[in-house]
C-alpha cells in the first residue's frame, strides 16, 4: 500500500534541494525576468542534454519503467517486481 503523504513529502525535498542549490529569491526573479530566466533553463537543459544524454535518457528510462510496473501491479493485483527477480 502506497503511503497518501509520499508525492507531499516526496515534493518537500525537491523544494529543499532546488532552495539550497539556488539563490533564495530564486522565484521572485524568476517571476521579475521571465524570459532571461526560460533562457537560462533552455540553456542548462540543452548543455545537460548534450553532454549528459545518454546517462539522462537512460535514468528516466529506468524510473518509467518502475513506474508502468507499478501501476501494473496495482491495476492487475500481481507484484511484476518479484516475479522478475525469481
Amino acid at each position: 500500500m502506497t503511503d497518501p503523504d509520499a508525492p507531499t513529502r516526496e515534493r518537500s525535498r525537491l523544494d529543499d534541494l532546488v532552495d539550497d542549490i539556488l539563490p533564495g529569491d530564486w522565484e521572485r526573479l524568476v517571476r521579475t525576468y521571465p524570459i532571461p530566466a526560460l533562457l537560462v533553463a533552455a540553456a542548462g537543459g540543452y548543455l545537460l542534454g548534450r553532454y549528459k544524454g545518454a546517462a539522462v535518457v537512460a535514468a528516466l528510462s529506468g524510473v518509467a519503467a518502475e513506474q508502468a510496473a507499478r501501476i501494473g501491479s496495482d491495476f492487475l493485483g500481481t507484484d511484476f517486481a518479484e516475479r522478475n527477480r525469481a
